[in-house]
């Protein structure tokens, strides 16, 4: 298991219908993908917020985080909740092939997992004939990122896309190739976006005044120059 001190605290909304998603959102371009009344695997359930929006869609949603903590929150949306660390016990043991799932939902979890790519797989096993997985992963090619590495900086942060607890980085290309090497076929990808000049804690902070006008110019023709996350939908192929 990882130690406790790696564990993050999560969001708890505690009524949902008092919390104004944007359609913009992750969270909320992950529910509109789930859809009404299906059997949800949320992986990195949390305080169960995700399954807490999930209920007033119909949804059954069974939770799998390591937080002990946060597993407790989430009994109270969530049909059932485990505590268990995905490195480490294979899906397998966990369910026994007793249940199959219409969507599996892995919301900034893969980057966290030291071989996604055999969760991915495990999670084929999960699926019923016509299930599909949803993820949403950072962008480790945001222009921020791009040009914090060119002053010689990779400076981990408690939140973003250097969240200290991540082992995996992703760009375009390699999130197509995780899903495709694990056995699934891409059925879309949407992004979040957030402006690389922004001022967010969730990018590192730059010395404007150092960079190159003509080296931002020739980034922004770049298309994922401000892509904050990927959000994928795949099908096993």
């Amino acid at each position: 298991m990882l130690d406790g001190n790696w564990q993050k605290d999560y969001p708890h909304f505690l009524d949902t219908g008092k919390v104004n998603l944007d359609e913009h959102q992750s969270l909320q371009k992950i529910i509109d993908l789930v859809g009404l009344k299906k059997n949800v695997i949320d992986f990195g359930c949390a305080s169960g917020y995700l399954a807490e929006f999930l209920l007033e869609k119909n949804c059954s949603v069974t939770g799998i985080d390591i937080n002990e903590k946060a597993a407790k929150l989430a009994q109270c949306y969530c049909s059932r909740v485990i505590v268990a660390d995905l490195d480490h016990q294979p899906l397998s043991h966990l369910f026994n092939g007793e249940q199959l799932f219409d969507v599996a939902v892995f919301g900034d979890v893969l980057e966290h997992l030291r071989n996604p790519w055999t969760i991915l797989r495990q999670t084929l096993g999960l699926l019923n004939s016509q299930g599909y997985v949803i993820a949403s992963i950072p962008n480790i090619a945001h222009g921020a990122i791009r040009l914090a590495l060119l002053a010689g900086n990779f400076d981990y942060q408690q939140i973003g896309i250097l969240d200290n607890t991540h082992l995996r980085f992703f760009t375009y290309k390699s999130v197509i190739e995780l899903f495709e090497t694990s056995g699934y076929t891409i059925e879309s990808i949407d992004r979040t976006l957030l402006s690389m000049f922004s001022n967010s804690s969730l990018l590192p902070s730059l010395d404007w005044d150092s960079i190159d006008p003509t080296l931002l110019k020739k980034l922004q023709t770049d298309r994922e120059i401000d892509t904050l996350q990927f959000i994928i939908k795949a099908r096993p192929k």
